[in-house]
């Protein structure tokens, strides 16, 4: 059976590469294909709807950007403070994060940092 990827929307306290306890209840929306090559496609039109809408980004190993706004603020009962709430866009193969390769990586830094 081929292996299901995900793209992955979540918005959060914390950057998407954390994978907290309880990470899933931070999911805006999921994707699902069968095809690498449509998985990866929805990645990058995501990334650069994210690029437009959010001043700051930032990634661990390509597999998992996130967006920011500094002003996008919200508070905390928990540890009674505001904290940073961000956009974050996850790839996802056999449920785990999807391992990236150079040639990838290089097309998903281009649309990181030129959008």
């Amino acid at each position: 059976m081929e292996p299901i990827r995900k793209v992955i929307l979540t918005r959060s306290d914390a950057e998407p590469w954390w994978f907290f306890e309880d990470w899933q209840k931070d999911i805006v929306k999921i994707w699902e294909y069968e095809k690498e090559s449509e998985a990866i496609q929805k990645y990058k039109t995501e990334i650069s709807r994210l690029r437009n809408k959010f001043p700051n980004v930032k990634t661990k190993n390509y597999q998992s950007i996130v967006f920011w706004n500094p002003e996008e603020m919200e508070f905390c009962e928990a540890c009674d403070d505001d904290v940073q709430i961000y956009h974050g866009i996850i790839l996802f193969e056999d449920e785990q994060p999807m391992k990236v390769d150079e040639k990838l990586k290089g097309e998903l830094k281009v649309l990181i940092e030129n959008d």
